[in-house]
């Protein structure tokens, strides 16, 4: 039986979201390419543009679900904690690539792709590219730390947000619906993809798609 008693108390985040959406689907809820659905933004992310459209054919096989932003946009400011408890933020990362994965322990979905994602760190993480795992288990802190040694996670840096903010910023946006939520922001730190709802991360599909993001992120765009 799943453990209710973990969930933020500003509101439930749906278990079963992760089934719901893959099968509603990105192409309903992000018709208009920029994930976030803001204007005028997405002037500062035109460098982003050439990467975007080159990674868009890769979202296939088992990262199908994921996303990719015709005209991408800036990530929101977000904040959490490091491994060391101190303050960090999504901004701390620019000029690297990341898979930025919001989960909690009682997320059945989330728990069952942990292992994946540790993997994908482990095979791709360099200088280009970090997986960068939030928890946003808001009781029981210590649970989250058991789980991930309990499946052996060793190359996953911890990020927390124990009072979940960072769900309910990005759901007002209507970027996060249930969990687990995965972006996929390029080194100029603006959204390239979103995917809501698990995926078998370090498959060959899923290797390629961030490799190849981190490899174009990492290229100086040609200039007429």
């Amino acid at each position: 039986m799943t453990d209710q008693t973990d969930k933020p108390s500003r509101g439930r985040l749906p278990i079963y979201a992760a089934a719901a959406l893959l099968v509603a689907g990105a192409g309903v809820l992000y018709v208009n390419g920029g994930a976030s659905g803001k204007k005028g933004s997405g002037e500062a992310c035109a460098a982003s543009r050439e990467t975007s459209q080159r990674v868009s054919s890769l979202a296939k096989g088992e990262v199908a679900a994921m996303s990719i932003a015709s005209e991408p946009e800036p990530m929101p400011e977000l904040t959490f904690t490091g491994p060391d408890g101190a303050p960090r933020k999504l901004e701390d990362f620019k000029g690297k690539t990341v898979l930025l994965n919001l989960w909690a322990t009682w997320c059945v979905p989330c728990r069952s792709e942990m292992a994946a994602l540790d993997r994908l760190q482990k095979e791709a993480g360099s200088e280009k590219f970090e997986v960068v795992t939030v928890n946003i288990d808001t009781s029981k802190l210590d649970r989250p730390k058991t789980f991930l040694h309990e499946i052996g996670a060793e190359s996953l840096a911890f990020y927390a947000d124990p009072k979940a903010e960072i769900f309910f910023q990005l759901k007002q946006t209507g970027q996060a619906l249930g969990l687990p939520t995965t972006f996929l922001i390029d080194g100029k730190g603006c959204q390239i993809g979103l995917m809501q709802g698990p995926a078998k991360w370090d498959s060959d599909e899923g290797r390629s798609l961030v490799t190849q993001t981190a490899e174009l992120s990492s290229t100086p765009v040609a200039t007429p």
